[in-house]
C-alpha cells in the first residue's frame, strides 16, 4: 500500500516563486499524497496565497506562521501534516520530473527505513561555494555523516544510493512524522545547522535496524539566487557564522555527546578554532588573501564565542 505523504513547502516572500513550484509537486505521480504550504511573508493572507498561486485543488492547504526560522516552519508543517511521512521543499527549490515524490519515497516502503534524501544539484549565484570531493569513495564513504566532533558532512550530489546516512537536509528529504517526534523536533534557537538537533537525539533512540537512506533518483535543483526566502542560503557575517558554531558545539552537540566536547577539550577546542575560521572564511571573495583574512578573522572571534555562549542556555 502507497504512503499518504504530506510535502511541505516552506516559503517566506517568495509569492511569485510559488505558482511554479506547487504546479510542479501537484503535477508528481505519486498517487497519494497533499501539499501543505507553511508561508512566513507578513501582512499576507491566504487569500492572498492562494491568489498569486492561481491553483485550485482540494490537495492544497495553506498554514500561515510567524517568520521564525527554517526550524520553526519545519515544526509547524509537522504538526499540521495529514501524513505519516512528510516531504519537505524549500520555495527556491525545484523538484526534477515528475517522479520526484515517488523516488524520494520509495525506500520508506520498509519499515525500518525512517527518512530518505534526495540528491540535490546547486545551480546559479554560489554554486562554486558548494564544497567538492574529487574522490568518489571518499564521497560516498563522507556523504550526510558527521566527523569526530560532529561536524556535519554534506556532499548529496552522489549517483549512488547509500543506506545508514547520519541525518536529512531541510529540503528535498522525506520523514516518518513518529520519527520526528521521537526525535523531539527541531530546535529553534539555532540559525543554520538547524537540521541537526533532531537527528542528533534520534540516533540514540533508534530502533535495532533502523535507518535513513539516500534516495539519488529524487534529484533537487537548488537555486541559490532568488530574492526573498526563510532564510538566506549563505550568513554573510562573520561574526554571525562564528557564533553559531558555537552554539552548534556547546548547545547541540555537547548536549547529546558531552564527552566529545568537555571530555576531549584539549583536542575539541584547536579543532573548534580551526572549524570557526573556515566557516568565517566560506563567504571570502574567491581571492586567496580575503580567504585568509576571513579564516583569521573567525578564528579571532571564536574564543569569545565560545565563552559567551558556554555561560548561556539556548533561548
Amino acid at each position: 500500500m502507497d504512503l499518504f505523504v504530506t510535502v511541505v513547502l516552506r516559503s517566506y516572500n517568495r509569492l511569485g516563486e510559488l505558482r511554479s513550484l506547487v504546479q510542479n509537486v501537484l503535477g508528481q505521480d505519486h498517487p497519494h499524497f497533499e501539499v501543505l504550504i507553511v508561508d512566513s511573508t507578513p501582512d499576507v493572507t491566504e487569500e492572498d496565497i492562494r491568489r498569486a498561486i492561481g491553483v485550485t485543488d482540494e490537495r492544497l492547504r495553506v498554514v500561515q506562521t510567524p517568520a521564525r526560522g527554517c526550524a520553526a516552519a519545519a515544526n509547524v508543517g509537522m504538526r499540521h501534516a495529514l501524513g505519516d511521512v512528510v516531504a519537505s521543499v524549500d520555495d527556491d527549490d525545484v523538484p526534477v520530473g515528475s517522479g520526484w515524490l515517488s523516488a524520494l519515497t520509495a525506500p520508506l516502503a520498509d519499515p525500518l527505513c525512517l527518512g530518505v534524501n534526495g540528491r540535490m544539484d546547486y545551480v546559479g549565484e554560489g554554486e562554486a561555494r558548494v564544497p567538492r570531493v574529487r574522490s568518489g569513495w571518499l564521497r560516498d564513504r563522507w556523504m550526510l555523516s558527521y566527523g569526530p566532533f560532529k561536524k556535519p558532512r554534506v556532499f548529496p550530489g552522489s549517483p549512488n544510493p547509500k543506506r545508514g546516512i547520519a541525518w536529512l537536509t531541510g529540503g528535498n528529504a522525506a520523514l516518518r512524522r513518529e520519527a520526528w517526534a521521537r526525535g523531539g523536533g527541531w530546535d529553534e534557537f539555532i540559525g543554520y545547522h538547524n537540521e541537526h538537533s533532531l537527528f542528533l537525539r534520534l540516533a540514540h533512540r533508534m530502533k535495532p535496524g533502523e535507518y535513513l537512506a539516500y534516495a539519488p533518483e529524487a534529484r533537487m535543483l537548488i537555486r541559490r539566487d532568488v530574492a526573498g526566502g526563510l532564510e538566506h542560503r549563505t550568513v554573510i557575517d562573520p561574526q554571525e557564522r562564528v557564533d553559531t558554531v558555537a552554539k552548534y558545539y556547546l548547545w547541540l552537540v555537547a548536549r547529546e555527546y558531552p564527552l566529545r566536547v568537555w571530555g576531549m577539550l584539549p583536542v575539541f577546542f584547536p579543532y573548534y578554532l580551526m572549524d570557526a575560521g573556515i566557516h568565517a572564511a566560506e563567504q571570502a571573495e574567491h581571492s586567496r588573501a580575503d580567504l585568509v583574512r576571513q579564516f583569521v578573522k573567525g578564528v579571532k572571534l571564536a574564543p569569545g564565542a565560545f565563552l559567551r555562549h558556554a555561560l548561556r542556555s539556548p533561548e
